[in-house]
């Protein structure tokens, strides 16, 4: 698999801009760093994408765990993903649902059948 980091390109500007740019212990290839660009469109969006990756895989393999002697928890990998990405401006969307309010004065507005 590639690694490269040459901040000419596209994927080294991503690879810095996620801290994957050590060549014995980064997270993604080259191609899957093409691929991010390709679907976002832009360097700070792939970013985002990588990030919310990791993210996904970081709670799927959440563990935290205490036997005698030795007190093991992971959970604190989630958090700082987060916050990177929050860092970065590309935390999850925020999605908002709101309703049509009951006015005093319809009755049958809240139970349309039986007007209670």
């Amino acid at each position: 698999m590639a690694f490269t980091y040459d901040l000419s390109t596209d994927i080294g500007k991503c690879r810095l801009r996620a801290a994957d740019a050590v060549s014995g212990a980064y997270a993604f290839e080259d191609a899957e760093w093409s691929f991010f660009l390709s679907e976002a469109g832009t360097v700070p969006k792939a970013v985002g994408m990588a990030l919310r990756a990791l993210l996904v895989d970081a709670a799927r393999r959440e563990r935290s765990y205490s036997v005698p002697g030795v007190d093991y928890d992971d959970k604190g990998r989630v958090a700082a993903i987060k916050a990177a990405l929050a860092t970065l401006g590309e935390g999850s969307p925020t999605l908002t649902i709101s309703g049509p309010a009951t006015m005093p004065f319809d009755s049958a507005y809240r139970n349309p059948i039986t007007g209670i």
